[in-house]
């Protein structure tokens, strides 16, 4: 497994990715996708501002990206500020990397920054059981978790936040997103539920609500961006670079 800095993190502004970085990206997804096509992927691509590029520090090669884009909305009166992930993926070789989530940390902590008397939120689509451990994982505040119903507010949020996003696929008493036809799922072997992880509690919850991932539904996700998990991410890189580590599928 790769040692996590082999990789660089970059946030590049859509309209600036070149068609050889847009290709790579395009093959780099379409070998870990499946039902997936390229004019979705461009159409997608568009309709996000940034780009989170993971390249190799050996070569510059993409290894991985994650697209982005923040919005505002007013939900039951109040202002609140999202971040939304799109298409994200990382090559097999680099999964232990954390070059994107410590880019996607500085990236959440400055639109707070920005936003200091707003709600922010990091609103997640997930067909795979690790993109929920690393919401679960991470955020001091999430919804859906295991342990206690999502309360009245933050269920508001996410419903408007995932009805203004997808429309008629959001199915609000699951809590998913099911479409017509299948926008992608991922291929066999790339994250399927074994033995072990169903250890943890939240593999469990995420395998009950979210019974059809493999598939290609979606369970829809609220991670509270504050001054929390400002503290407990800084912590727990703090933990790793003295060596005491974390828990682990």
């Amino acid at each position: 497994m790769a040692r996590a800095d082999t990789l660089t993190a970059s946030l590049v502004p859509i309209d600036r990715i070149g068609p050889s970085d847009r290709n790579a990206m395009w093959d780099l997804f379409a070998s870990y996708y499946d039902a997936v096509c390229r004019e979705r992927f461009d159409s997608d691509l568009v309709g996000k501002s940034h780009a989170f590029l993971l390249r190799a520090r050996a070569d510059g090669s993409v290894q991985g990206f994650s697209t982005i884009a923040t919005f505002e909305r007013r939900v039951q009166g109040r202002k609140v500020v999202g971040i939304f992930s799109g298409d994200t993926i990382v090559a097999r070789a680099h999964w232990s990397q954390t070059a994107l989530q410590r880019a996607f940390f500085v990236y959440v902590m400055e639109v707070k920054l920005r936003n200091p008397r707003v709600p922010v939120y990091w609103f997640l689509i997930s067909k795979g059981y690790k993109t929920y451990l690393l919401l679960a994982r991470n955020f001091p505040e999430y919804w859906p978790r295991w342990e206690r119903a999502t309360p009245a507010w933050q269920a508001a949020v996410l419903d408007d936040f995932a009805r203004e996003r997808f429309g008629a696929a959001w199915r609000p008493e699951q809590g998913l997103l099911k479409f017509e036809r299948c926008e992608g799922r991922l291929k066999g072997g790339v994250a399927q539920i074994d033995d072990r992880a169903r250890r943890l509690p939240e593999v469990r919850f995420f395998e009950e609500r979210n019974p059809g991932h493999a598939q290609g539904d979606e369970l829809c996700c609220l991670g509270r961006v504050d001054a929390r998990l400002g503290v407990s991410y800084t912590l727990k890189l703090a933990r790793k670079a003295l060596g005491l580590g974390g828990r682990r599928t």
